[in-house]
């Protein structure tokens, strides 16, 4: 044990001067050989950033940033430990458009034009030689238009107990900035926005109140949103900036069962071409616990209610539906046909849209004349909707069905 000590010990103590500067040397040596080998490496999808352009100028494919969405490959060699590691996202390629000679700008990217965004590498001890690479980029007029950007029906399911009306405004402008031939075909397509109602909680509906009925409600639009993604600009995102984006909202309706709150009229229709056979004098509506005669005039008694409707649109109609059976004979039809009919739906329609109008304007604090044309379309086609689904139901569980029949000489009918 004592002679392997010994021996260990001679070895490190004897001439142990000679031997560091021997391991010295060596490093050195070492650390010269590997910092002189070089290696060559293609790096693909390099960025090219773009300074100093004309301010009249632009390029397609120009972020705002100044990158383009284009990227190219570059062949590298350089000091073989750092080439081996290098990736993409440590340089970046610079051009300076100032020097651009012409619109078909050609350039040749060299050496002094890598950029490192590593700060532990230093591109320009360790890059020895960039395979010359040769870059044509168009420069385009720079121009600014207002591009029609279309805010399409939403998409998915709204919340339990809401349905979707409407979304206003349907139609927006964008400015956008950007290269001659790309902006102008994007003025010829123009732009469109979709949202997703399942974004919206119930949460978030539940807690808007309406000054009115509180069942016709807006959503406001967040602003979060309010971001259209550009083609030329590599479908990046930009904001919205027409002044009416930040009136953006969806309306709903809360879904509600609604009594209707009066009786109505119910007739029969005679058709012309039966006229002699079937008329008022020789089938009469027959009276029932259902059916009265007043003043001449059949009421339908049993308290009614409807779904899927407003509260306004209730109170504008209520006193202008009427029930109407459709007399036919017997060898056509044994179960008369009926509907709900409505008494001058073009008035009906006005006083629904100027009610509605009043509202909303009443709740932004404007002017009647300030309602835009294409806001009070959108009213109209609602106020159509409502009347086309309107159903009529004696419980919430049951909708209201009539059956009516030729008997001896009157029209029997029965609800249930």
């Amino acid at each position: 044990m004592e002679e392997m000590e010994s021996v260990i010990s001679r070895f490190f103590l004897h001439n142990w001067q000679r031997k560091v500067v021997g391991l010295l040397t060596a490093i050195i040596i070492w650390l010269f050989v590997n910092h002189s080998i070089n290696a060559t490496k293609t790096i693909a999808n390099v960025p090219i950033r773009i300074i100093n352009l004309p301010s009249d100028k632009t390029i397609s494919g120009l972020l705002p940033n100044g990158m383009l969405t284009r990227r190219i490959a570059l062949t590298v060699t350089g000091t073989m430990n750092v080439v081996e590691d290098l990736e993409a996202g440590d340089l970046e390629v610079l051009l300076d458009a100032s020097l651009a000679d012409s619109d078909e700008w050609i350039v040749q990217i060299t050496k002094k034009n890598l950029v490192s965004l590593n700060p532990s590498i230093d591109l320009r001890h360790h890059i020895t030689q960039l395979e010359p690479t040769d870059l044509v980029i168009k420069l385009s007029r720079l121009i600014t238009a207002k591009i029609p950007l279309t805010i399409e029906t939403p998409t998915g399911n709204p919340p339990q107990g809401y349905e979707y009306l409407d979304i206003w405004p349907q139609v927006l402008t964008q400015t956008l900035s950007g290269p001659e031939d790309d902006v102008q075909k994007l003025k010829e397509q123009g732009l469109h926005l979709t949202f997703d109602l399942r974004d919206i909680t119930k949460a978030e509906l539940d807690a808007i109140k309406s000054n009115l009925h509180n069942d016709e409600i807006s959503f406001p639009i967040p602003k979060k949103w309010k971001r259209v993604s550009i083609p030329f600009q590599n479908n990046n995102f930009e904001d919205l900036n027409d002044p009416e984006s930040q009136n953006l909202r969806i309306d709903f309706l809360r879904k509600e069962f609604l009594p209707l709150g009066k009786e109505i009229p119910i007739r029969v229709f005679y058709p012309l071409a039966e006229l002699d056979k079937i008329n008022p004098e020789t089938y009469a509506l027959e009276t029932n616990d259902d059916i009265v005669k007043v003043d001449g005039t059949y009421i339908f008694k049993k308290p009614l209610y409807a779904r899927e409707v407003s509260r306004l649109f209730i109170e504008v109609i209520r006193d202008s539906i009427e029930i109407v059976i459709v007399a036919s004979p017997k060898n056509e039809r044994n179960i008369l046909v009926w509907s709900i009919e409505y008494i001058n739906p073009r008035g009906l329609e006005d006083t629904y849209v100027a009610f509605s109008i009043t509202n909303s304007l009443t709740n932004k604090g404007n002017q009647v004349s300030g309602i835009p044309k294409k806001k009070e379309e959108l009213l109209r086609r609602r106020f159509r909707e409502y009347m086309r689904r309107m159903m009529l139901y004696l419980t919430e569980t049951r909708k209201l069905h009539i059956k009516g029949s030729l008997e001896g000489d009157q029209i029997k009918v029965t609800a249930y």
